[in-house]
């Protein structure tokens, strides 16, 4: 034991600066699946790649933004990709690369959020740019306000899910599962140091509200949608499918020993 311990400090020893930078730097990995996807964390030289992502696909296929044809405001859009810029700026934000192509494939955007923030994101005198957006907004602030997080677990603070997002040539294999458990059996234990054992979101059809589930996040709060809309004069496409009709606040705590 003594050797092998000899040993790690001959190599730590050895290392050059360059190599120390580099080792010290590198995103952290959360695993490989199926030998051919790295899920780790996001970094910052993936940020274009990423923005592509929801300018080019996330707007047209997320059910909050189709329902609210997000995609005709160029002002929500512009706001939209202002926030996601914002959001992941925390670093806290996991994704998934093709190993063989090097490409991004898939995001999910989380955010550590603390009680001390007194962050105005779901505060109904917050007015963003664009239309659409703050309809999508106040839905969302609709939920937030029906489930208080903080004081549903007593905590002072819970990682956010914000977005999550698996391009649509790579789905059926199982990846964007795997990306949110990663965040949940992964990332979220290792939070309990900074007084963080919660994970929480609201899941915009029943695709993730199933996947979720299968992971063990409890619903919390459900709400109809269209009913919504209704009462607050919000005029959506006749076309609607039956699974983006509903929303979910679901969250799970981790095991504290």
């Amino acid at each position: 034991m003594s050797e092998q311990r000899n040993q790690d400090l001959s190599t730590v020893q050895d290392e050059t600066d360059e190599d120390f930078m580099t080792r010290i730097t590198q995103p952290r990995l959360w695993t490989i699946f199926k030998f051919d996807f790295v899920f780790q964390l996001f970094t910052d030289e993936r940020i274009d790649e990423v923005l592509d992502m929801f300018k080019n696909n996330y707007i047209y296929e997320e059910s909050l933004c189709v329902n609210n044809k997000l995609s005709s405001d160029q002002d929500s859009i512009n706001q939209f990709i202002y926030l996601i810029r914002h959001w992941i700026a925390d670093t806290l934000s996991s994704i998934v690369i093709e190993k063989s192509s090097g490409k991004c494939i898939g995001i999910i955007v989380c955010r550590f959020c603390s009680i001390e923030d007194n962050s105005l994101e779901f505060s109904r005198l917050r007015l963003y740019e664009g239309e659409k957006w703050n309809i999508i907004q106040n839905f969302k602030n609709h939920l937030s306000q029906k489930v208080d997080i903080y004081k549903h677990y007593e905590t002072a603070a819970f990682l956010r899910v914000y977005a999550w997002f698996i391009l649509p040539e790579f789905r059926g294999q199982g990846l964007g599962k795997k990306l949110l458990d990663c965040v949940i059996n992964k990332q979220l234990p290792e939070m309990l140091h900074f007084g963080c054992n919660v994970i929480s979101g609201i899941f915009t059809n029943k695709k993730s509200q199933e996947i979720a589930k299968s992971l063990g996040m409890n619903m919390l709060y459900e709400a109809n949608y269209v009913d919504w809309a209704n009462q607050n004069n919000v005029t959506l496409p006749e076309n609607m499918l039956d699974e983006n009709t509903t929303a979910t606040v679901m969250a799970f705590r981790v095991n504290q020993k």
